[in-house]
């Protein structure tokens, strides 16, 4: 037995010896190793910081935007037409919620905000989620009762997890009013961003520059309370103040609806400008939309269409009095000329011209204009030549984008890449047919008579208004440019005003004398072909005259009766002007007819709230009496 004893012991003790020395490698060995990965990770993050802060095991802070606040919009009185307000949402975590607390805090909800209990209960299930909206928009009261609550000791343990998420939202205190121009924007997490109209074409100066944050995480990624903070301020967005007045659009949009309700149109536009300063006072469309619910008219396009600045037309014989001045400018025609005109269509190379009736087979060139004769515009044209009347038209601003840019804004059409082009259709030209021009041109284009042959640009933004700072930068403007000869004008004034007093549009006529021309135009087809009984009836004029103060475009689409130019529109030209001279304290010349005006009360706006905005409620314009009935048809 000692023998046994003393034979195993030796083998033991280096079974041991083995062991230790193998746990000592091991352990060495687990040291080089962790002493490597340290290392390793001290070289990594002194040479590669930026990827170590980006795995999420590593990181214990999280950044994001801080909105700016949007630039306002702002009529040429300051009066907003797009403003922000701020929007707070009611919302509650689930997820950190105590099972025992979910009853109490459902009922809390229900007997102090009016939740409903069973919608409130369903949310509070719904462990997994972080955020669940309780009440999406609160009111003042609201708000002032989450406080009050949040400060009982009985209630803030249950409110714990209930808190409030403000944002700024857009909003429209005039409602429709110039909806399509104004257009609409949508939240995202930097701020609002401009999707239509003025919104959208100066987003860039309306949006600012957002901020940045800050805040400390937990390893689950879980915001810790209290430890958000600001690592770069946003900068507020700036004011864009228009020449858009908000009581003129009023009266402009008024006066529109009426005249498509009396004529049965399915849609229109009125402009109307100062054509000495080319400030656009109204831009006004039919059909529209409210920016304040935009989502709604999504599939309308019909409503979110801004006609007044996108709509491309044939305008008919408003064009008449742009190629007459352009004879008398490169001599094709006099003053005095008598134009052979035939007592039927024209025929020209390629087709005939007609016309809306047939007099005598000689005109003078202020007939041609005054009674509006398709076939003396036309011989005119032809005399001109493709090249000088292309140039012509183009001098006028026809042809090419008004310096507003406005998004959707087309350029028109006068078939410059038509080579060569038939007299016939050079002979249309003449008078309004086979081109196509937009409101804005037309109304820029007129403001030459206006201004004694001087074009002024058309303009639609007044200033900036940078708020952080207090002093406005003023856009850069266009100059005016020499179109005509003052003789010339004069000439053409005198047909324009003999078109209001004697010619197609007597009933545009007012107490104060006014210059003009009708345009009555059919539509084309999908197809590309006339529509027999579809129409754009149009009256562009300014007054008074000698010194015009107001420029006015009616364009009425689509008018059943009556649909002729002077019929349709010159009524809503007449009340439009009467309204505008009486506002400014203006009074007619010939008192033997009273002017019956559009009555005009303010704007009225209800006392701004600071957590819900303005609501604004516009007065409702009377009309003046039915338009004169003995007026002469025209083309």
């Amino acid at each position: 037995m000692n023998r046994v004893n003393a034979t195993t012991a030796p083998a033991a003790d280096s079974y041991l010896l083995g062991l230790r020395i193998r746990g000592a490698v091991l352990m060495v060995f687990c040291l080089l190793t962790l002493g490597t990965i340290l290392v390793r990770l001290a070289w990594v993050q002194t040479y590669y910081p930026e990827r170590v802060s980006s795995l999420r095991c590593f990181r214990n802070s999280r950044t994001g935007p801080l909105p700016a606040p949007r630039g306002r919009i702002l009529d040429v009185e300051g009066r907003a037409l797009a403003d922000n307000r701020f929007a707070y949402t009611l919302f509650v975590n689930p997820s950190r919620v105590p099972d025992e607390s979910r009853d109490d805090l459902a009922r809390m909800l229900r007997d102090s905000f009016g939740c409903d209990l069973e919608a409130v209960g369903e949310a509070l299930q719904d462990a997994r989620a972080t955020r669940r909206i309780l009440i999406p928009e609160m009111s003042a009261v609201d708000l002032d009762r989450f406080e009050d609550l949040a400060n009982k000791s009985e209630y803030s343990r249950l409110l714990q997890e209930v808190g409030i998420w403000r944002r700024e939202t857009r909003v429209y205190p005039l409602g429709p009013l110039a909806g399509p121009i104004i257009g609409f924007t949508a939240s995202r997490d930097d701020g609002q961003v401009g999707l239509w109209g003025l919104e959208s074409r100066y987003d860039d100066v309306l949006a600012g520059r957002p901020g940045a944050y800050e805040d400390l995480r937990d390893q689950r990624g879980n915001r810790i309370p209290g430890s958000r903070r600001e690592i770069e301020a946003p900068r507020s967005g700036s004011d864009v103040i228009l020449t858009l007045d908000a009581d003129v659009q009023a009266l402009a949009e008024t006066a529109l609806a009426n005249g498509i309700g009396r004529t049965g149109a399915v849609g229109g536009v009125v402009i109307i400008t100062e054509p000495g300063t080319g400030e656009i006072r109204a831009l006004a469309s039919r059909p529209a939309c409210d920016p304040s619910r935009f989502r709604e008219y999504l599939t309308d396009e019909e409503a979110l269409f801004p006609r007044s600045t996108s709509l491309s037309f044939e305008s008919g014989s408003a064009m008449k009095v742009f190629t007459i001045a352009a004879g008398l400018e490169e001599g094709v025609v006099q003053r005095d000329s008598i134009l052979h005109v035939t007592t039927g269509r024209l025929p020209f190379r390629g087709g005939t011209v007609p016309d809306h009736e047939y007099g005598p087979p000689d005109m003078s060139l202020r007939d041609i204009v005054v009674h509006s004769c398709n076939r003396g515009a036309a011989l005119v044209a032809v005399g001109l030549g493709r090249n000088r009347m292309i140039d012509w038209l183009r001098r006028f601003g026809f042809g090419q984008q008004t310096a507003l840019a406005m998004p959707g804004e087309p350029a028109g059409n006068l078939k410059e890449g038509l080579i060569p082009l038939p007299e016939i259709d050079l002979a249309n030209m003449g008078f309004g047919q086979g081109i196509a021009v937009t409101p804005l041109q037309l109304a820029q284009a007129t403001s030459v008579f206006a201004n004694g042959g001087m074009l002024v640009p058309l303009s639609l933004v007044r200033g900036r208004l940078d708020s952080p700072w207090g002093y406005e930068l003023r856009p850069v403007s266009v100059q005016p440019r020499r179109v005509l000869d003052p003789a010339t004008v004069e000439i053409i004034q005198d047909f324009m005003v003999g078109v209001v007093e004697e010619g197609t549009a007597v009933s545009a006529r007012t107490e104060w004398q006014c210059a003009g021309k009708t345009g009555t135009a059919q539509k084309v087809s999908p197809e590309g072909k006339y529509y027999d009984n579809r129409f754009y009836a149009t009256f562009v004029g300014y007054g008074p005259v000698p010194d015009p103060q107001w420029l006015i475009v009616v364009i009425l689409d689509e008018p059943h009766y009556p649909y002729f130019g002077g019929a349709a529109c010159g009524p809503v030209f007449r009340e439009i002007f009467n309204a505008l001279m009486l506002r400014e304290g203006e009074i007619a010349h010939d008192e033997t007819e009273p002017v019956q005006p559009m009555e005009i009360p303010p704007l009225e706006a209800e006392t701004w709230d600071e957590n819900l905005g303005a609501e604004v409620v516009l007065g409702e314009y009377v009309l003046s009496s039915d338009p004169f009935e003995d007026e002469s048809s025209e083309n």
